[in-house]
């Protein structure tokens, strides 16, 4: 391995062609664009202005708020958004706990954790039992986040 070259295990966030590729791959299945969306934040402006209107700038880019490319910063977005996605599920709202899903399915392939878990897209029971394992493998309390849903 170079000095350049890094494992998986020392970087902290996908390449930039890693999310472009990801972003082709999952094109078909991701018609409402919920995965796509939530990849669109880790890229800079290069790597994203082909999926912006033409009047964005990269002033405009970088001053939304980007998230912060990092494992850490990921997982925090999606114990963060937890409370929410289990009150999805909780009150069985279809739609809802399935983009839910999505949102987890982009965030745990880009905090490169997605060999850990099966499809997130192929659930039933509204989820429960995904965002249950999501949970133990982060090691958050389910019981404890389903109260501030």
């Amino acid at each position: 391995m170079t000095d350049t070259q890094q494992t998986k295990e020392d970087r902290e966030m996908r390449e930039q062609q890693e999310i472009l590729d990801r972003i082709e791959e999952i094109k078909d299945r991701d018609f409402f664009g919920i995965e796509r969306s939530d990849l669109l934040d880790y890229l800079d402006f290069e790597n994203a202005k082909e999926f912006l209107k033409d009047d964005v700038t990269e002033k405009d880019w970088n001053d939304e708020g980007k998230s912060e490319n990092s494992k850490e910063a990921i997982i925090k977005v999606m114990k963060d958004y937890m409370s929410f996605a289990i009150g999805k599920a909780e009150g069985e709202r279809g739609i809802s706990a399935g983009r839910s899903l999505a949102h987890y399915t982009a965030w745990i392939w880009l905090a490169e954790d997605d060999d850990k878990f099966g499809d997130l897209l192929d659930y039933d029971n509204y989820g429960r039992g995904e965002l249950k394992e999501i949970c133990e493998h982060y090691g958050w309390d389910y019981s404890e986040l389903e109260e501030a849903a």
